[in-house]
């Protein structure tokens, strides 16, 4: 993990684009997409590019982030925790069913939510169906600013770590080096999302960007059942490359 150094002199970041822009990127690619966009500096506090940040969508994988941090807190023994990081970083999803029933399944995210002080997370109308949670991207910025800053150093570490080694290739195949990956910025730290449901597919890319972290960046984007998942990630990595100048 890159730690968080206060005496670092901050550098200017570029100039934020228009919301307008990062819209305009992601429908250039399919034109039915809807988009949300958030981006946080941490050396500040502020939300240097916001677009729509309190859209709710699916969450698809990133809700592994919930259930990592819910594991954590119940306490995880050493396996446990190489199960958490694999999940992580693959994205798999035999891990993220079995510890989403271990740690209750929809009580899971109530709890947690809570606890986080998340507004807009949901549990999925079908308990099983952990990838239909309901979140927002001020939401997910939230997780990751709870994982920085209040989750113990070695718990902080693990997640960290994992979403920073995320490879290529996800358990199930996938290439999850779109968006954040695919963009031209670094060193990241990610956690991806992709899934399908009886009226969308959603893809998104989330996390920490820049030396010591300094950028919270999250695009969650949402298309039509017709759209291919190839097509969906493309857009996703057209509305990062609008962001990226923003973040080196």
């Amino acid at each position: 993990m890159v730690p968080t150094d206060p005496a670092r002199p901050a550098v200017a970041p570029a100039a934020a684009p228009a919301t307008g822009d990062i819209t305009a990127a992601v429908r250039a690619v399919d034109r039915s997409a809807k988009v949300s966009a958030l981006v946080v500096d941490r050396t500040t506090g502020a939300e240097i590019v916001s677009l729509d940040p309190d859209r709710q969508f699916r969450s698809a994988s990133v809700v592994k982030l919930l259930i990592a941090i819910a594991t954590l807190s119940d306490g995880a023994d050493a396996l446990t925790r190489k199960q958490i990081a694999r999940m992580l970083s693959l994205s798999d999803d035999d891990i993220a069913s079995a510890l989403w029933v271990r740690e209750g399944g929809a009580a899971l995210v109530t709890k947690t939510a809570r606890k986080l002080g998340l507004r807009a997370t949901k549990p999925p109308a079908i308990i099983g169906r952990w990838g239909d949670v309901i979140l927002t991207a001020h939401d997910v910025a939230t997780v990751y600013q709870y994982i920085l800053h209040d989750l113990p150093a070695d718990d902080r570490s693990l997640i960290v770590d994992a979403l920073a080694a995320a490879p290529r290739s996800a358990a199930d195949g996938f290439d999850q080096y779109f968006g954040i990956p695919s963009a031209g910025v670094e060193p990241w730290a990610i956690k991806q999302g992709w899934s399908n449901s009886t009226n969308d597919i959603v893809l998104h890319s989330t996390g920490l960007v820049g030396r010591d972290w300094r950028y919270i960046v999250i695009v969650l984007t949402s298309h039509p059942l017709s759209v291919r998942f190839g097509t969906g990630a493309r857009s996703v990595t057209a509305g990062m490359k609008v962001l990226a100048p923003l973040l080196r």
